[in-house]
């Protein structure tokens, strides 16, 4: 056993005063004679033993009540591995204090003399043997104290990651980060630390870790530390410490992690292994800790409220249409489940300005930013609200907005969501049938609410039929989406027969296109005859599978009424990303198909079944990539519906009811999520999260049409100045002290790819012909303040090998090699004071009133 505070243990020799009191206020009674004395002699005689009984077990309380608090005051800490010999010791104790009592109530009751002495005998011995391997226990076992003066090598990971950023309120009424109490926890501990011991400072970032030169680099590195938006996971920096400590030749090894234990960081999962490292002794700092471990008990009446990441509910919004944004607002549910609180939201936009941002005087200077919409709502903990702002009409281009919550809590990076969206040049794209009904019905579809023909329009579209197709430029075509084609294919080879419909030098120009990057939409229909009998998958030529428009054909199903529906088999494919943004699902059970072509797809030629029929393998939509064969790397796209769009013709009306039904939202949704993803208007991934990937367009659309019509001469002056400078978020108005930090990248050669997302905000890409960018949000789970418990760290390290604390005074410096943690006897310590206080209350209080009746 060991004490953190030694001295106190000089507090024991208060036990005297008891004594000396009880010694002083012992008077001898007045002789006083009455004639019927005689009478109270047995009385008395049996009162005055019971009372001198009472008054020497009064004594022993108020000695071990003096005791008790002194001992606890120091603090006494055991080692865990000599926890059982301690509780030995203990138990004899108690057992000796047991046979006293007894033989005190023996001699009280005038029990048999020999049995009074026999039990007392029996406690003596069992208090001598407790003390006896107390003190021989004491004596052995090796140094605990807190104030340890062998050097130890030390790691100090100070965890900060998104929390850290949260604000906490002091006693006082002031405020301040989290990690701002961390850092000052981290200081208390490295003045502790003894002489020679080799310190080591690291964060959640990836920088790399070394043991510092001294003290003072040490506290330099801990004021430079800021909250991270995208952390390494604790683990891997974990490891990464008991790596670095292990190359110390220092015995005492100890890792001290400084956290809030946030559950976002803290969570234990099945790729998260128990760490029982047992050369190193591990002690968790808690930031923050509240009674329950849950919330900081200092953060009062701070609450959080939130936003989600803004989506877009078109995916590609087309040039001169207001845009309509979804945005959800919510409070955090850690407060009372019955506060709520209007919030008012706000959205602003970037202006457009090629010549912004710009580095102008050592200082950044930023586009002007603009409310553009506002909304308000109630929230209440728990519920979340979904808003929708709304984005004025935007030219072709780049264009930046950020949400905003109006005011401040304790968390504020969720109260600024951040997005970008491009208006791309419109795609060209040819709609095939021989219906002009059904091609006017969805190019109405894809344009709404512009009409075709108009110059707002995201789409460029036009109509001809399959007798036309010899006419058509395919140089000029983006993508093509072809109604009920006319098409045969040989059963056996699966091979197209040329004959009177589709020819095979017609399909091959449609790979042509999807060979250069563009888009072909095969919706197969009653047009398709399917010559021979197919053979199965299995026992099909296979070979020239990826190079074949369609996949393997097998026959016409006729389904009896009341009909099939579409099941989403994979509702984060770009082409339903347009339905996920909704909060209406489809009822696609509304939408019955009452004939479809089977096809087995072969999943080596990349083919992936997107929609399928309920409660069948059968696919409905299927889709594939193919590599470009051109320069510029784009993707091709082909999808085939096994049913044809939009079936109006008195041909095709018959397979399904997909448009025809009385509310046939989700059939106009999911064209134009086809006809997106196949034109590629929705490849770019601007708005992401932190570390995702930033998906940017290769070219600015307000300036590709202009740079088409340039002069040769002009081109040639443009390319020679390819690089454009890349702006990480930062505050307008911010003033460095050296060069920021700008860099210069190559978008085209990039391919509009950016994995510099590490930081919230929006980045800005300027250039001579470029202006565009990309936005990083954070990540929503971090909104929510929820923490680890003690039993989940126990999962994470094993339940002996760490050791809590809340405060960097209290934490054990330790650096045990191989040992187990102190196990801290403060708690017990006190309570047994309090309990000997109470029973010496009540034997006092009924030894006077005793003693001033027999009196």
């Amino acid at each position: 056993m060991t004490f953190f505070n030694a001295t106190l243990i000089l507090g024991t020799l208060a036990a005297v005063v008891p004594i000396a009191l009880h010694l002083l206020a012992r008077r001898e009674p007045q002789r006083v004679v009455f004639p019927g004395v005689q009478f109270l002699r047995p009385k008395l005689s049996s009162q005055r033993s019971r009372l001198r009984i009472r008054r020497w077990w009064l004594l022993a309380l108020r000695v071990l009540a003096v005791i008790a608090l002194a001992v606890a005051l120091a603090r006494p800490h055991i080692d865990s591995a000599l926890s059982s010999t301690w509780w030995t010791v203990g138990l004899m104790g108690l057992t000796g204090v047991g046979f006293l009592i007894l033989a005190s109530v023996a001699v009280a009751r005038g029990m048999g003399r020999s049995l009074a002495i026999g039990v007392a005998v029996a406690g003596l011995v069992a208090l001598l043997a407790s003390l006896f391997l107390g003190t021989r226990t004491w004596a052995t076992s090796g140094e605990l104290s807190e104030g340890n003066t062998q050097p130890v090598a030390m790691a100090l990971l100070i965890d900060n990651g998104p929390s850290s950023e949260r604000m906490i309120a002091s006693s006082e009424g002031t405020k301040s980060r989290r990690l701002d109490q961390a850092i000052r926890e981290a200081a208390t501990v490295i003045e502790r630390l003894p002489e020679g011991s080799r310190l080591a400072v690291l964060d959640r970032s990836a920088t790399p870790m070394g043991f510092a030169l001294d003290a003072a680099s040490a506290r330099l590195r801990l004021s430079q530390m800021k909250p991270l938006a995208n952390p390494l996971p604790v683990q891997e920096r974990m490891d990464a410490a008991i790596e670095l400590l292990r190359s110390s030749d220092l015995p005492g090894k100890q890792l001290v992690v400084v956290s809030d234990w946030n559950a976002a960081s803290w969570k234990p999962s099945a790729q998260t292994p128990a760490m029982q490292p047992e050369d190193v002794a591990i002690s968790m700092l808690q930031v923050d800790a509240g009674d329950d471990g849950n919330a900081g008990a200092s953060e009062g009446a701070l609450i959080n409220r939130f936003l989600s990441p803004p989506k877009l509910i078109d995916a590609a919004p087309a040039p001169g249409v207001a845009i309509p944004i979804s945005v959800s607002v919510g409070l955090e549910s850690s407060a009372n489940e019955d506060q709520s609180l209007n919030v008012t939201v706000q959205l602003s936009l970037y202006e457009r300005d090629p010549s912004l941002p710009v580095i102008r005087d050592g200082e950044l200077v930023l586009p002007k930013l603009r409310g553009v919409d506002r909304a308000s709502a109630t929230v209440v903990a728990g519920a979340n609200v979904e808003l929708v702002l709304t984005l004025p009409p935007l030219d072709l281009g780049t264009h930046h907005a950020v949400v905003e919550l109006v005011g401040d809590d304790a968390f504020g990076w969720d109260d600024r969501r951040f997005l970008t969206l491009t208006i791309p040049v419109p795609p060209r794209v040819l709609l095939v049938g021989e219906h002009a009904d059904e091609r006017n019905e969805l190019g109405l579809a894809l344009t709404a609410p512009k009409a075709p023909d108009d110059d707002g329009a995201g789409f460029r579209v036009a109509g001809v039929a399959y007798s036309d197709l010899s006419a058509v430029d395919w140089q000029l075509i983006d993508a093509v989406a072809m109604i009920d084609p006319p098409i045969q294919i040989d059963a056996a080879s699966q091979a197209v027969v040329s004959g009177t419909g589709l020819t095979k030098n017609t399909v091959d120009q449609l790979m042509d296109l999807a060979g250069r990057g563009g888009g072909v939409v095969m919706m197969m229909g009653p047009s398709t005859e399917v010559l021979g009998v197919a053979r199965s998958s299995d026992q099909a030529d296979v070979s020239g599978a990826k190079d074949r428009l369609l996949p393997h054909w097998v026959r016409s199903w006729r389904v009896p009424p009341p009909g099939e529906f579409w099941e989403e088999r994979l509702p984060s494919h770009p082409i339903l990303r347009p339905l996920t943004l909704l909060d209406d699902q489809p009822p696609w059970s509304s939408f019955p198909v009452h004939r479809y072509w089977q096809t087995e797809p072969n999943v080596d030629a990349g083919w992936q079944t997107v929609v399928r029929y309920a409660g069948t393998q059968h696919p409905a939509i299927l889709a594939r990539t193919i590599e470009s064969d051109e320069s510029n790397g784009n993707s091709g796209r082909v999808a085939v519906l096994t049913t044809p769009l939009p079936a109006l013709s008195k041909k095709t009306r018959s397979w399904n009811e997909m448009f025809t039904a009385a509310d046939a939202w989700p059939a106009f949704v999911t064209w134009r999520g086809l006809m997106q993803w196949a034109t590629g208007v929705s490849d770019q991934a601007m708005t992401v999260l932190v570390g995702a990937t930033a998906v940017v367009p290769e070219k600015d659309a307000a300036n590709q049409i202009q740079l088409a019509s340039n002069s040769a001469e002009n081109t040639t002056a443009a390319m020679a100045e390819p690089s454009v400078r890349l702006y990480p978020p930062m505050a307008a108005g911010s003033a460095f002290d050296g060069e920021p930090v700008v860099s210069e990248v190559d978008v085209v050669e990039r391919g509009g790819v950016f994995p510099e997302t590490n930081e919230v905000g929006t980045t800005f890409l300027r250039g001579p012909d470029y202006w565009g960018g990309y936005s990083t949000n954070l990540d929503p789970v971090w909104s929510q303040n929820e923490r680890v418990s003690a039993t989940e760290m126990d999962q994470r390290f094993g339940a002996e090998q760490w050791m809590p604390s809340d405060s960097g005074e209290r934490l054990s410096i330790q650096g045990r090699v191989g040992g187990s943690p102190p196990v801290s006897l403060h708690g017990p310590m006190m309570l047994l004071a309090v309990v000997v206080f109470l029973a010496e209350q009540l034997l006092s209080n009924r030894f006077y009133r005793t003693s001033g009746a027999a009196t």
